[in-house]
């Protein structure tokens, strides 16, 4: 947990700084002592719930990243480990049925857990048991198959680089890092911070198998909450209206 808070207070520091803020200015702002924000930031001193909303609210932290800060907070009542649990037949069944691409991944990790037929044929290499992330850096099919490669792939670094202390192992963080750090573009998306407003889920254009052409596709990311599990379902489905 001591690598959770760590991660909350980098949070903190980076976009204070991205946002080129002193200490006394987001003070100011957020109505906590810069003592308070200097001892939050160099990880001596863990954020009461009321200080850390007050922070984020001043520095315009993604909602995605709040509801994560929650989890790290309360651990005891949120945290379900993934400990190599597989979906029992009927989720399955729910997720083959499904006409367009979908998936069971951990989050922020990204490890595939289960895929249907449609997920598989879009994403050739992409099996379960296989880290999304290192297959976005390292396969070069990533780069053809996903017309937003970039954005995608800075979404996922920045979410594992930021989250993934206190809900993944160390051991597990070191693996993926270990997969991932002699990719080229590494080290520029996991040291690089992404605006607020770029982190919501938007359309992207991933090939079609049938036809060889990129479809605009909305991303949909769902809990699982009853039953709780310790992954996620992604599915895309075709985007009706793409913002100019």
């Amino acid at each position: 947990m001591v690598e959770a808070h760590s991660a909350i207070a980098g949070v903190v520091r980076v976009r204070r700084e991205a946002l080129g803020l002193s200490r006394a200015e987001l003070a100011r702002r957020a109505g906590v002592s810069e003592a308070v924000i200097q001892k939050v930031e160099q990880g001596t001193r863990q954020p009461t719930p009321t200080a850390l909303a007050a922070l984020f609210e001043a520095l315009d932290v993604p909602m995605q990243y709040r509801d994560h800060a929650a989890n790290v907070l309360q651990p005891e009542l949120t945290d379900i480990p993934y400990d190599g649990e597989i979906p029992d037949q009927d989720e399955l069944d729910f997720l083959n049925s499904l006409p367009y691409p979908a998936c069971y991944q951990t989050v922020p990790g990204l490890d595939l857990i289960a895929a249907n037929d449609a997920y598989l044929q879009t994403f050739p290499g992409l099996t379960p048991g296989v880290n999304i992330i290192a297959w976005m850096l390292l396969d070069p099919i990533a780069r053809h198959v996903m017309g937003d490669w970039e954005r995608e792939t800075h979404l996922m670094v920045w979410a594992f680089r930021h989250m993934a202390p206190g809900i993944t192992t160390p051991e597990h963080i070191e693996r993926i890092t270990g997969l991932c750090r002699d990719a080229p573009d590494w080290q520029r998306l996991w040291s690089t911070d992404i605006p607020p407003a770029e982190i919501g889920l938007r359309p992207t254009r991933v090939r079609s198998p049938e036809t060889g052409e990129f479809t605009h596709m909305q991303i949909q990311l769902f809990g699982c909450e009853l039953p709780r599990r310790p992954w996620w379902m992604y599915a895309l489905v075709p985007a009706q209206a793409i913002p100019a």
